[in-house]
């Protein structure tokens, strides 16, 4: 769910032009972070999805952990993004846009993938090492006849 939000939170308002005051969607300004935090979580649901239906591939790494790290990714690059507005140049004066809610409602979303990411590392595989991890999650747990 936090993927589908956070994916979600760039068609919602995250700025308002400090000109005409029009609220623009996180996709209206369209750079490489915008399309860096889509990525993350279209990325994060296709591993679900491929987990959901038993496929059976191996990662670097366990699910819970690359979870976990594109969540902290994500809230590393909406936090950016919020510190560093778009700016709108008039005549000689630059002035910032405003922050609007759909930000927040993706800083949200980019905090809990992290925190799930944690907290299923946790309960699935305590105290294992990773490898371990990465290679109890890469078995497919449903095997069809021959």
């Amino acid at each position: 769910m936090a993927a589908l939000a956070l994916g979600g939170s760039l068609f919602l308002p995250w700025w308002r032009d400090p000109v005409f005051g029009i609220s623009y969607v996180g996709v209206r300004r369209l750079t490489f972070l915008e399309l860096a935090i889509f990525l993350i979580a279209a990325s994060v649901l296709v591993l679900l999805l491929g987990r959901a239906e038993r496929r059976a591939f191996h990662l670097p790494l366990s699910d819970a952990t690359l979870i976990a790290a594109a969540g902290a990714w994500a809230t590393f690059l909406v936090v950016f993004r919020m510190l560093d507005p778009p700016t709108r140049s008039i005549g000689q004066t630059t002035r910032d846009y405003g922050l609007r809610w759909g930000a927040l409602v993706g800083l949200a979303s980019a905090v809990t993938l992290a925190v799930a990411g944690v907290r299923e590392r946790r309960k699935r595989h305590p105290g294992e090492p990773e490898s371990v991890a990465a290679d109890a999650d890469a078995t497919a747990t449903l095997t069809l006849p021959r």
